[in-house]
């Protein structure tokens, strides 16, 4: 982090302008699961008064990227193989019957921006801020011809969820981020796109719960590297990197 009275960006509220500073370090792991979360101290930090902090700290808990504790006590929130398993399960039951009928109604202009999105996806540094908001987008893309605002802010919610696992392996399992890795993570993104253009139902919905199977099970994998003798709830220690990831 950095040191007292850090620029944020004050065109918007302070308390929206704080809640994005800290929503994007709780999700690319700059602030870990499980750590406590001082207002005073952060208040320092952005050179603010606490009230815009606290309100900041009350719209992440709506998010469930905060916790707070009955002794008035903020944290990050932990993240476990439970929580994994179930947003996954519900990414496959929302996401793969969405992409059916998505690529099954899709038109050439649907298309066109879902290979924008793909490219904005390729340019990006791997585990950036900007990838992760490029691969949102794409995921996006893949559903927008039936999706409706309320799908989105639900899958948002999930995209989000997973975003913290992602980034947590990235920051602490080098091979996460190597060249075969990041080829095979864009191979599988192109063939998304390859098979939501080509407009079958049932083949879309496959792939991409093929998709999120293959993902869900290389995060559990990071995860057990990462923590091995972890219970289900537990949150990702500070580990030794290792070094037998994924072969």
């Amino acid at each position: 982090m950095s040191g007292p009275g850090e620029a944020i960006d004050l065109r918007t509220s302070a308390a929206e302008a704080v809640t994005n500073q800290l929503r994007r370090e709780l999700l690319d792991g700059t602030i870990s699961p499980g750590s406590r979360i001082m207002p005073k101290d952060l208040a320092d930090r952005f050179g603010l008064s606490v009230v815009p902090v606290r309100e900041a700290l009350r719209r992440l808990e709506a998010e469930d990227l905060v916790v707070a504790s009955p002794q008035r006590a903020t944290y990050a929130a932990e993240i476990g193989l439970e929580d994994l398993a179930g947003v996954y399960d519900l990414r496959r039951i929302l996401e793969a019957e969405l992409a059916g009928r998505a690529a099954e109604l899709s038109c050439e202009e649907d298309h066109r921006r879902c290979r924008e999105a793909l490219g904005w996806l390729a340019e990006s540094e791997p585990y950036s801020p900007e990838f992760f908001e490029a691969h949102r987008a794409f995921h996006w893309q893949l559903l927008a011809p039936t999706g409706t605002d309320v799908a989105r802010r639900v899958l948002e919610r999930l995209w989000q969820s997973v975003d913290r696992y992602v980034a947590l392996a990235a920051r602490r399992l080098p091979e996460f981020s190597s060249p075969d890795r990041l080829e095979s993570f864009h191979s599988e993104h192109q063939m998304l796109a390859t098979v939501f253009e080509a407009g079958d139902r049932s083949v879309s919905r496959q792939a991409l719960a093929a998709h999120l199977t293959s993902t869900e099970d290389m995060l559990k994998q990071a995860y057990r590297v990462l923590a091995p003798e972890s219970t289900a709830s537990a949150v990702l220690p500070e580990p030794e990197l290792a070094t037998n990831y994924i072969s």
